[in-house]
C-alpha cells in the first residue's frame, strides 16, 4: 500500500495510511511523522494537548460519525487513548495505522537499520544463531558471540518474534559483563524489556531469577505481545540511543 505524504494545516505533518481499521480492531500506532492530539474533534475550535510522534501506541475509543475531507484526504476524527502517555484526545484517523497493517513491521525494520551500533555482520550472526543455538542451551551457547552486542542480536531476533531474543537479553545482563555492557544506552531498559516480554509471569527482576526461569520453562514460553507493544519497545530503544549518542554523531 502506498504512503501519501501530506501537510495538514493545524493537524500535523505526517503520512496517511488507509484504510485504517476493521470493525473489531481497537489498537493502532501513529504512522505519520507526528500527529497533533486535540481536545475536540476539529482543528479550528480545539487545542493541541500532545504531539504524538511516529510509533506512538494508542487505543481507539470511538470515532466521530461524520466523514471529513482535508486537502486530498478523507477520514474521521478518532478519540484515542495514548497507552504510554496515559492521556486522551482526538486524532485525524489518516495518521493511524492499524495493528494488522504492514506499518508495524516496516517501522521496526527502519529502526533496526538506524541503530547506532548497526553492523551488517550482525544479520549473519543472527542467521547462524537461528540455525545453531538451541532453546535449551541458549544461555550457554550465546556466550560464543560478542556479549557486548547481544542486545543488538536480541533486537533482530525480537523483530522476527524469535524466542531466542529472550536468552540473548538475559545473557547481556549477566553481571559478569556488567562493566562493559552498562555503557550501552539501553542497558537499563533491557530489564524493562524483559518485563514487557513476560507480562503474565511473576519474576524478580534480576539475572539469577531470569536465568532460572529460562532454564526451567524455555520449552513453554511464547512471544504473544500485540503489534503495538513491539512498536513501543523499538521506539524506546531508538529514543534511548538518540538521547545517549546524539553528541557522538559526526558533524
Amino acid at each position: 500500500m502506498k504512503f501519501l505524504n501530506t501537510f495538514l494545516v493545524g493537524l500535523g505533518v505526517g503520512i496517511a495510511w488507509g484504510p485504517i481499521f476493521a470493525a473489531e480492531e481497537t489498537f493502532g500506532v501513529i504512522a505519520g511523522v507526528y500527529a497533533n492530539v486535540r481536545s475536540k474533534p476539529n482543528a479550528s475550535d480545539s487545542v493541541v494537548v500532545h504531539r504524538a510522534t511516529q510509533g506512538t501506541a494508542l487505543k481507539i475509543l470511538e470515532k466521530a460519525p461524520e466523514s471529513i475531507k482535508i486537502e486530498n484526504l478523507e477520514g474521521h476524527w478518532a478519540k484515542v487513548y495514548l497507552i504510554e502517555e496515559k492521556l486522551e484526545g482526538w486524532v485525524f484517523d489518516q495518521y493511524i495505522a492499524a495493528e494488522k497493517s504492514p506499518f508495524p513491521n516496516e517501522y521496526i525494520r527502519k529502526i533496526l537499520g538506524g541503530l547506532y551500533y548497526y553492523r551488517s555482520e550482525l544479520t549473519d550472526q543472527v542467521e547462524q544463531i537461528k540455525k545453531q543455538v538451541s532453546l535449551k542451551n541458549a544461555l550457554t551457547e550465546l556466550r560464543r558471540y560478542d556479549t557486548r552486542f547481544l542486545n543488538y542480536i536480541g533486537y533482530y531476533l525480537l523483530s522476527e518474534k524469535n524466542l531466542l531474543a529472550i536468552p540473548a537479553f538475559i545473557v547481556f545482563l549477566d553481571p559478569a559483563y556488567e562493566n562493559e555492557n552498562k555503557k550501552d544506552a539501553n542497558y537499563f531498559f533491557t530489564w524493562e524489556l524483559l518485563q514487557r516480554l513476560t507480562p503474565s509471569v511473576l519474576i524478580t527482576n534480576n539475572f539469577e531469577s531470569y536465568k532460572f526461569w529460562w532454564e526451567r520453562y524455555h520449552d513453554r514460553i511464547h512471544l504473544e505481545l500485540p503489534a503495538y507493544e513491539f512498536v513501543t519497545i523499538f521506539k524506546k530503544i531508538k529514543k534511548n540511543e538518540t538521547n545517549a549518542y546524539r553528541s557522538l554523531a559526526p558533524s
